[in-house]
């Protein structure tokens, strides 16, 4: 990197960071400080150098926290009356929470720049740290020591686990370090494809193509490491130290027996990321020193680009908010408020990590699910009103053990509310971590208006007859007591369907006509080959109260639960959803099962099931005819 940015980030890094007034500052109470306003202006402008970029990154970011701010800090209030727990994932405050989004909001403008070639290595040196402390502080101080460790440096997996077993007296298997690494080269791989090469090294280990400017770099690494130290525990190397006469050591966190287990954690993330306690816990343990182990990649880019400096030319320093600025971005952030207050939409996107998964329909109540990958980090919940889309609501995915946590919340929408719950999944010897989210919106009840219409006819007005008041309410209760009698209807259906696998031989002609099974053909079965099959027909047998669904599964059973929802042919409305649905065996093979009752399906119609699995969606057609 030129000298120039070099001297830039020293400046940066040489910032205190927020005093502890501003450390505490709660985001569901008051705006944020000027103060901290300007820091975080200056590590977006920092990753993105460019003014404009760098306000608009800053303000998505304060409008995440906004959404999400009062949740995390009941994460901190259960962490203090359950410190004695294990070590979750590193829960937040809400100034940690503000440095962590602007660095998963510079992405988009990195991407941006990188796709029109205007950027340098020094930018891509940056990008590759920043992104490489994102992706591991969301998961707990294991995987920044992997990362840091054996990505950024090429320290070994033994030197791995004793710098982490001498922070956290935690004691894991070499099998768990070489997993971690392979998940985050995965990861890093995936973010800087066409940028990065892997290749094998010694022992058939997959390792990045280093550059050969490694000295060179070693201020730019100790700098960028420094800025993205968290906030929280920004000038806190000296209470991490302890003397012995002229000998100091480091103090590892575990060592303090007034700490709970997330000031532990913490305190593990700023020795592993801030270059002067990093350097004395190496230094501890007789390991060489890390600017002569760092393991920067040699990042494919145009000559121009690989040896001049960089195309993103700024001051050295970068130009503070202005008043004017400050108050652009709260007015901003006001009127994101007004519309989330008045949005009104009839579908909600759901995004992982920035990727649409899945729409939500709100005319409705409805329930699915969406697998998750190990190292998810945020859920976010978008809308659209006549002013385009619009950020309604985000979760925080959690991990405890290195592995997924369960974890919940709800977001109270004006249409009704929609639940998140993170269940994971029991993983099978050496198989990735992996999660279920289960999304239910329930909508506001119909109701809730005209009943409290009904308590405005106590004011003086034009008599309405008592009988059409007893009318209404027995119409709204009859509306009530009909959805419950639904509910419990496909319960008793799918007990007796159960029966009817158990003794059959034994059940009543009429009961055992109660359920009729069928057992459908995937599509893509059903057109392969010269000629395409016919669509299978479900026939409405007048004893029928419903039908089973045999769905063949196209390969072997995964651990983990299946999700089906029938919807009509065109996909435009789905009338039933069923989830945590597991494989069983019948006659024709390993099938997934699911009971439809018959009132839900008209003649002569088509119909598709989608079958969720972990990594694939299958789909069943079939027409329904009346022949009764």
């Amino acid at each position: 990197m030129g000298s120039g940015n070099s001297q830039k980030m020293s400046q940066a890094g040489r910032a205190n960071g927020p005093e502890l007034a501003i450390r505490n500052w709660d985001a569901t109470k008051t705006q944020a400080p000027a103060e901290l306003l300007q820091e975080a202006f200056e590590l977006a402008y920092f990753l993105v150098p460019d003014r404009t970029n760098a306000i608009a990154i800053l303000t998505r970011a304060l409008e995440k926290l906004r959404v999400r701010s009062r949740r995390e800090l009941k994460r901190l209030y259960w962490r203090d009356k359950h410190s004695e727990r294990p070590i979750r994932r590193i829960a937040r405050s809400d100034v940690d929470m503000l440095q962590w989004l602007i660095m998963f909001e510079s992405e988009q403008e990195e991407r941006a720049q990188e796709h029109t070639g205007a950027v340098s290595r020094a930018s891509m040196i940056i990008r590759y740290i920043k992104h490489l402390v994102e992706i591991t502080t969301a998961l707990s101080s294991f995987y920044i020591n992997i990362g840091i460790t054996r990505l950024l440096h090429n320290y070994t997996t033994s030197e791995a686990q004793s710098a982490y077993e001498r922070l956290t007296s935690r004691y894991l298997g070499p099998d768990e370090y070489r997993r971690a690494k392979s998940a985050l080269m995965d990861k890093m791989t995936e973010r800087f494809r066409g940028f990065v090469k892997v290749i094998r090294v010694d022992h058939g280990e997959l390792r990045f193509e280093t550059s050969d400017q490694q000295e060179e770099s070693a201020a730019i690494v100790a700098d960028c490491l420094k800025i993205l130290t968290p906030w929280s525990t920004r000038g806190s190397c000296a209470q991490f130290m302890t003397s012995n006469g002229s000998d100091i050591k480091l103090k590892t966190p575990c060592e303090d027996a007034r700490a709970d287990q997330n000031e532990i954690e913490l305190r593990c993330c700023h020795i592993l990321l801030d270059p002067t306690c990093y350097s004395r816990l190496m230094e501890d343990l007789a390991f060489d020193q890390p600017d002569s182990k760092l393991a920067l990649p040699r990042f494919v880019m145009p000559e121009n680009q690989q040896k001049g400096g960089d195309n993103n030319a700024q001051p050295q320093h970068p130009p503070g908010l202005s008043q004017e600025d400050i108050d652009q971005i709260q007015r901003r952030l006001a009127i994101s408020d007004a519309r989330r207050r008045n949005i009104n939409p009839r579908t909600l996107a759901i995004l992982i990590d920035g990727v649409e998964q899945s729409q939500v329909e709100l005319t409705r109540r409805s329930q699915f699910q969406i697998a998750l990958e190990a190292g998810a980090s945020l859920i976010e919940v978008r809308g659209e009103d006549e002013r385009g889309e619009l950020l309604l609501a985000t979760h925080v995915i959690s991990y405890t053990n290195n592995a997924f946590d369960y974890s919940s919340a709800t977001a109270t929408l004006t249409s009704g509310k929609l639940r998140f719950e993170v269940t994971p999944i029991v993983a099978q010897g050496q198989e990735p971590s992996r999660a279920v989210l289960d999304l239910t919106f329930q909508p506001r009840a119909r109701w809730s208006r005209p009943w409290l219409a009904w308590l405005e006819f106590r004011r003086p007005r034009p008599t309405v007859p008592t009988y059409a008041l007893v009318g209404l309410a027995m119409a709204l209760l009859g509306a009530a007591v009909t959805g419950a009698i639904y509910s419990h209807k496909l319960t008793v259906l799918q007990q007796r369907l159960h029966e009817a696998q158990r003794s059959q031989p034994q059940l009543l002609p009429t009961a055992a006509r109660a359920i009729i099974s069928y057992t459908l053909t995937r599509d893509d079965q059903r057109v392969r080959g010269s000629e395409t099959a016919p669509v299978p027909e479900i026939s409405l047998r007048l004893h029928s109260t419903a039908i089973s669904l045999e769905l063949p599964l196209a390969e072997t059973p995964q651990a983990g639960n299946y999700a089906a929802e029938l919807k009509t042919f065109s996909g435009d409305q789905t009338l039933l959803t069923q989830n945590l649905l597991r494989p069983i065996r019948s006659d024709g093979g390993t099938v997934v099962q699911i009971i439809v009752p018959i009132d839900l399906l008209a003649a002569d119609t088509y119909y598709t099931v989608h079958l969720h699995s972990f990594d694939r969606i299958d789909h069943f057609t079939f027409k329904v005819v009346d022949n009764r």
